[in-house]
């Protein structure tokens, strides 16, 4: 599942080609996604002039005047541009021609993505946004922030770190490189964190998530960037996915567990 700066990456890959631009004709070739489309979705978006997008957790918010037009991946979607020559590829569901000659194409295998408008910013009146908690890379995500989020939590910080109530758009992946950068095991339970812990925690999500972003996020499974080319935060991997690899610290063999039935990866003698 793209995370947040699989997320942000889209997002900076489609600003460019988005920004000022204006929506010439919307085109959609399924009823149903995750939800079922709005039925007047294309007849909407048509003639508006994109004047901002931005992100929130994982869902990425395309507005104009008086029209906010909300996308989330899913599991295996994606966003790319192309140019009116180019052949629409298997799964590509939906698709807005702008003003500029280009293409932006929403493509997702398993139907799992969203996407729907509103004439009113969605970060105010729909619920998917309302107990969301702070982006972490906010200054609201702070140590005192997690510390006090924790202390009375009896599950597993992996588990905290994925509940968007606690904090937003760190999944599997991050959560696990993260905790092994703060060098504390994923299954340690909330309460028992202290305080120096909490402040290494925060650090290594804020220097982990910047990485990646940097990088392109991280490209297994079926995520491309907006250009169609592949990230490659993942080459920096130090626990996600090395089971049975050598810890690149000491040496050690990666574990992997299950934790609230999701892979957690960790080296049983840096982290604690």
């Amino acid at each position: 599942m793209p995370e947040l700066p699989e997320v942000q990456t889209t997002i900076d890959g489609i600003t460019p080609y988005l920004i000022n631009k204006t929506i010439l004709k919307c085109t959609i070739s399924v009823k149903k996604l995750r939800w079922e489309l709005q039925k007047d979705i294309a007849k909407k978006i048509v003639n508006i002039k994109i004047t901002g997008i931005t992100r929130r957790a994982k869902y990425i918010i395309i507005s104009g005047e008086n029209l906010y037009l909300t996308i989330h991946l899913g599991m295996t979607g994606t966003l790319r541009i192309a140019n009116r020559n180019e052949l629409k590829k298997k799964h590509d569901h939906f698709e807005m021609q702008l003003d500029s000659k280009v293409i932006l194409r929403f493509n997702d295998p398993r139907k799992f993505g969203m996407i729907f408008y509103s004439t009113e910013s969605p970060l105010l009146t729909n619920r998917l946004f309302l107990n969301l908690g702070p982006e972490p890379l906010s200054k609201d995500f702070s140590a005192a922030y997690l510390y006090k989020a924790s202390k009375n939590r009896n599950v597993a910080i992996k588990s905290l770190l994925m509940n968007s109530k606690i904090v937003v758009g760190i999944g599997n992946i991050y959560a696990s490189e993260s905790l092994f950068l703060s060098k504390i095991r994923p299954d340690k339970i909330s309460k028992k964190l202290t305080k120096k812990n909490c402040e290494d925690l925060v650090t290594s999500i804020k220097k982990v998530l910047k990485s990646a972003i940097k990088k392109g996020g991280s490209s297994i499974n079926d995520y491309i960037n907006v250009d169609g080319k592949s990230g490659y935060f993942q080459y920096d991997f130090k626990v996600y996915g090395r089971t049975a690899k050598p810890c690149h610290i000491c040496q050690s063999d990666i574990l992997q567990i299950k934790i609230n039935q999701r892979s957690s990866f960790y080296c049983k003698k840096c982290q604690r």
